[in-house]
């Protein structure tokens, strides 16, 4: 009969490792159950790395298998869809290598796909779930990996894959929600865009032909408009590359520590992309920074590794002297309003939240009601940037129409 070594985290936290005889792994793990009082971490039959290697290549050859799995990049989605499904077999008792290795199979990314079996095969040989995600770079942020490792420790496994994978699902869907409402002006505004270089390539220069031998008798929005257009089409390749310079240096100046800041801190300045810039950074701290205490997270890593997803870097500098005044002896509430940064309904949230004890419930509130207020911004704002857009793209156009049928009506006039 087949033995099988398992690993469980005993209720009192202790962790208990041993072997047990079974004919399969399901009347192995119930017999585990049966004996013991703790969750099961990891199960793996005798011999079986050996017995893994074996797999590992059956499912590396599924990449060549009938089925075609997608390329491309590995996104927040497929994140989201992974833990919620290795929340789901955790919790229904699975063990999690097993929930692993059974999820592996059936993913379609290709490159996910191969994430994915190197994480298995680190567990097979003996590293922990959490090391396993950090080895893969940056394919799981920090705070999956912090919040697994913090999870490892005290034993969570299951509500903090719930939580995580709540946490990516709330992420995607609030990313999409803002691409469908800003998806109709942008595409109104690349629409102009086509036509206005349509008109200022192709059929201006043709008018221009036309009237070319008598300028000086066309009438002055016809002067200014061809001589303008005449300018922006001769010396439109030497414009295309003083821009693409420009823009070339602005990325490599935001790429140095010191152009990232000055850069974030003027994106914080605007008029009014900056305060939803804020909120959304905010709401994103707080959130995060709810989860990661909740699952057990020390509160100076916690902001520290929060404060590095933030998406900001003159936040993330304000939320490491929070910190940094949080080692020395400062509550969190006057930690953050030291800083002069953050808002006064986050500090005030937080001080309620420290002072009855529920700084995790507290810190989803306020990350609920920022995002509710950017999202509510960007649908105002798009609803304005949609009439604005055509307004003004519609006075462009009608000046070039202007512009070529004014010489038509004065030759007219002239001839009666």
């Amino acid at each position: 009969m087949p033995a099988f070594a398992y690993t469980i985290k005993t209720d009192d936290g202790r962790v208990v490792q041993s072997t047990v005889e079974a004919a399969s792994r399901q009347e192995a793990l119930s017999l585990i159950r049966t004996h013991g009082d703790g969750v099961v971490v990891s199960m793996v039959e005798t011999g079986a790395p050996q017995a893994f290697a074996g797999r590992e290549s059956a499912l590396r050859t599924s990449l060549a298998a009938p089925r075609r799995l997608k390329a491309g990049a590995i996104r927040q989605r497929d994140l989201a869809v992974f833990f919620r499904q290795m929340a789901i077999s955790v919790n229904a008792g699975l063990p999690l290598r097993d929930a692993l290795e059974a999820i592996t199979e059936d993913i379609e990314h290709a490159a996910f796909h191969r994430v994915l079996l190197r994480v298995a095969a680190q567990l097979h040989e003996g590293r922990s779930f959490s090391q396993a995600l950090a080895g893969q770079g940056r394919v799981f942020p920090p705070i999956c990996v912090a919040l697994i490792r913090a999870a490892e420790e005290a034993g969570s496994m299951a509500q903090t894959l719930d939580q995580l994978s709540a946490s990516i699902e709330k992420n995607v869907a609030m990313a999409r929600k803002i691409r469908s409402i800003t998806a109709y002006p942008m595409f109104v505004a690349g629409f102009f865009v086509v036509v206005i270089v349509i008109m200022t390539f192709f059929i201006l220069p043709q008018f221009q032909k036309v009237f070319g031998s008598d300028e000086a008798n066309l009438p002055l929005l016809t002067r200014v408009v061809f001589r303008a257009n005449a300018f922006l089409v001769h010396h439109a390749i030497a414009g295309l590359i003083v821009l693409g310079v420009l823009i070339a240096g602005l990325l490599a100046w935001g790429r140095t520590a010191a152009g990232r800041m000055q850069i974030d801190r003027f994106k914080l300045r605007l008029p009014w992309f900056g305060l939803s810039l804020k909120k959304l950074a905010i709401a994103r701290f707080s959130k995060n920074l709810a989860i990661m205490i909740r699952g057990g997270v020390p509160i100076s890593t916690a902001i520290e590794i929060t404060a590095a997803v933030a998406g900001n870097k003159a936040i993330e500098s304000a939320m490491i002297g929070a910190r940094d005044r949080i080692m020395r002896g400062s509550d969190i509430t006057n930690a953050l309003a030291a800083e002069g940064l953050f808002p006064r309904l986050l500090i005030r949230m937080v001080g309620v939240g420290e002072a009855s004890g529920r700084l995790p419930e507290v810190l989803d509130r306020v990350a609920d009601s920022y995002e509710s207020d950017v999202e509510s911004s960007i649908m105002v704002v798009t609803a304005l940037f949609e009439p604005i857009i055509i307004v003004a793209f519609g006075a462009i156009v009608l000046t070039f129409v202007l512009a070529i049928y004014l010489p038509v009506f004065t030759m007219a006039a002239h001839a009666q």
